[in-house]
């Protein structure tokens, strides 16, 4: 975070690191001539190193969040919920075979049901009691477990999900995350995501955005949302949603996923982590909720005639509260390991 902070401007130049893996032997480039290569190759075998690995560092907090589907902010749940159905309305524009076999299947029933998985409320968004349709997974699991009534705590618990099958899972799996930095920053989010914003973006589109962001000669990064949208519509984009909905994101890459794998001697051990910044995180919810807290406010003010001493436009106890709830400063601490896994 230091350097990104000396790198100014140019601080979302340093997020392409996460483009290139780590790795030994080193991966010779295909432009290379035949002398090189052959360096390249001397330079391996007079290494003392006899093992081999490869570490990559991806990205997960641009991703969408499934867990956000429940959040405490009406923005991320009804933004998230959107999101979700743009992928597989994508789906079915894209894949005609899987457009015929899914044309009558409701995939905002389904995104409901995930919904229920974390809702505390006992009737499902799709009508009806959700513990009816978890009847038999807790037959087996001899209990009243299913739904938990809290966020899913593995992309694996999609699967307990009714109406989720192994089709609909491997089409969310590597576009959402439980870790995500609650908004999507366009800047690395992968072409699969920035579908996801809008049913108007076209692989043309998305082409254009990626060239742009990873070639300074072309304008580089985006640096807000205005920049960003400007340049989507700039490039053909018939955007069908509210823009200014979309919850995105410009920091510096926060939430990640680090994935080394080794091998010796004819065995090979693999180890996954994902880093998160849970403070940042939280401040992003805080921000959304206390938004639109003030919008809600702002509505109900004007409902009140300032010259009527009988109204009262706020409780002056509640705003020394609220006042005194963000003047308290979140701990600060380094990025946290949420996920450890060996293998």
């Amino acid at each position: 975070s230091k350097l990104g902070a000396q790198l100014g401007s140019s601080s979302p130049l340093l997020n392409q690191i996460w483009q290139f893996p780590f790795a030994w032997p080193l991966p010779i480039p295909d432009e290379l001539n035949a002398v090189d290569k052959d360096s390249f190759k001397k330079l391996v075998k007079e290494s003392s190193m006899d093992a081999s690995y490869i570490v990559t560092i991806e990205d997960e907090g641009s991703k969408i969040d499934i867990n956000d589907l429940n959040s405490p902010s009406k923005a991320l749940r009804e933004v998230t919920k959107t999101q979700l159905m743009n992928i597989f309305t994508q789906k079915m524009k894209e894949d005609e075979k899987f457009g015929r076999q899914h044309a009558n299947t409701r995939f905002d029933e389904l995104i409901n049901s995930i919904a229920d998985w974390m809702s505390d409320k006992a009737t499902s968004a799709n009508g009806g009691d959700k513990r009816a349709a978890y009847s038999t997974l807790n037959q087996e699991a001899q209990g009243e477990y299913y739904p938990p009534n809290r966020s899913f705590r593995s992309l694996a618990e999609l699967h307990f999900v009714p109406g989720m099958t192994d089709e609909f899972y491997d089409i969310l799996a590597s576009r959402v995350t439980i870790y995500g930095m609650k908004g999507i920053n366009p800047n690395i989010a992968s072409k699969d995501v920035l579908k996801s914003l809008d049913p108007g973006m076209t692989d043309e589109v998305i082409k254009e955005i990626v060239k742009r962001r990873d070639d300074q000669n072309e304008g580089g990064p985006f640096k807000d949302k205005k920049e960003f949208w400007d340049f989507v519509t700039l490039k053909g984009a018939r955007l069908e949603g509210k823009t200014d909905d979309i919850p995105l994101t410009f920091d510096s890459v926060f939430n990640f996923k680090i994935r080394a794998t080794g091998e010796f001697a004819g065995a090979t051990r693999e180890i996954t982590a994902i880093v998160m910044d849970l403070n940042k995180t939280v401040s992003k919810v805080k921000d959304y909720v206390g938004q639109e807290k003030k919008e809600t406010e702002g509505k109900g003010d004007e409902a009140v005639d300032p010259n009527d001493p009988t109204k009262k436009t706020g409780d002056a106890g509640s705003k020394d509260k609220e006042k005194q709830q963000q003047q308290t400063p979140i701990s600060k601490g380094p990025p946290r390991i949420v996920y450890w896994n060996e293998r």
